[in-house]
């Protein structure tokens, strides 16, 4: 059985708040998940399994990135970012409180995620893995929270990080912070705004985040914009870690847009909502090594 799905039951056997594997096998997570829908359909073909209508089949975004370098003309290009312009100092009674890396609310929980950092900073020094889609198949499964909490723990260990909300459907990054900004990432896109000025800094524990202030119905228009392009190019020179917190894989086409930008996904998933069956859905067209990772996440 594939790692995604021995995951998810140690998880539901076990009870386990977090449980992070990585090096996931895709392959072999689809066929394990197809024999598991198999079984709970007593073999019968449901007729259901249909993600997306469509695939983007583009190549990695590592590819694209080197393709790209010569031909963008746009301000963002070969911009140092740099420090954020700007801060935002957190107010610990603000925060959600799931977010447990923060103020060592959990301290379990904390070990877990600087396990996860741990093996990302690892598998990093041998191949390229900044770009990183956290995703799931639905919403409601703390994707938002495994985001935020794994950027502090790497900064934690002195990397340099960056979390982009790119669920622009249903934006949470500066809910679950307590925080606010002036200007988000739609209104830089439209105006072609300073990266720089755009991004914040989030103190005390140093990562930063380039968020979407509210919801954004043109979604799959800003994703696909060059300036959205050439906003992340710049950003990727000065962080070591870029997390997309992404919009669920189910019901959402523009998680295809994202993984055009994107090294690897981290699979979400949270026990005993997520069934076989739509995780096989969630990810029936990733490539086989796209998947780095899975978090079983219990958390509310």
């Amino acid at each position: 059985m594939g790692k995604v799905y021995e995951a998810l039951k140690r998880a539901e056997k076990e009870k386990q708040p977090i449980f992070s594997a990585f090096g996931v096998e895709a392959g072999k997570a689809r066929r394990a998940a197809r024999q598991n829908a198999a079984r709970q359909n007593n073999g019968q073909n449901n007729g259901d399994f249909d993600f997306v209508d469509y695939s983007l089949n583009t190549p990695p975004a590592s590819d694209i990135a080197h393709a790209e370098q010569d031909q963008s003309t746009s301000v963002f290009t070969h911009r140092s970012v740099g420090q954020p312009v700007r801060e935002a100092e957190l107010d610990v009674t603000r925060i959600d409180p799931h977010l447990v890396t923060f103020y060592d609310f959990d301290p379990r929980a904390c070990e877990q995620y600087n396990k996860l950092a741990a093996a990302m900073i690892s598998s990093a020094t041998e191949k390229r893995l900044k770009r990183i889609m956290i995703a799931s198949a639905h919403s409601g499964e703390g994707r938002t929270c495994v985001a935020l909490n794994l950027a502090c723990a790497l900064a934690g260990a002195k990397q340099r990080v960056l979390v982009v909300d790119t669920d622009l459907y249903k934006p949470s990054v500066l809910r679950l912070l307590g925080i606010e900004a002036e200007v988000g990432m739609a209104e830089a896109v439209a105006q072609e705004s300073s990266a720089t000025a755009t991004a914040i800094k989030v103190q005390p524990h140093g990562f930063a985040v380039l968020p979407t202030r509210e919801r954004v119905d043109n979604a799959a228009q800003l994703l696909a914009s060059p300036v959205f392009r050439n906003m992340l190019d710049a950003f990727d020179m000065d962080y070591d870690f870029i997390l997309f917190d992404s919009p669920p894989l189910l019901g959402s086409g523009e998680s295809n847009l994202l993984r055009r930008y994107t090294d690897a996904t981290l699979m979400v998933i949270r026990s005993g909502k997520t069934s076989s069956r739509h995780l096989e859905k969630a990810i029936a067209s990733f490539a086989e090594d796209n998947i780095v990772g899975v978090v079983i996440n219990r958390a509310v």
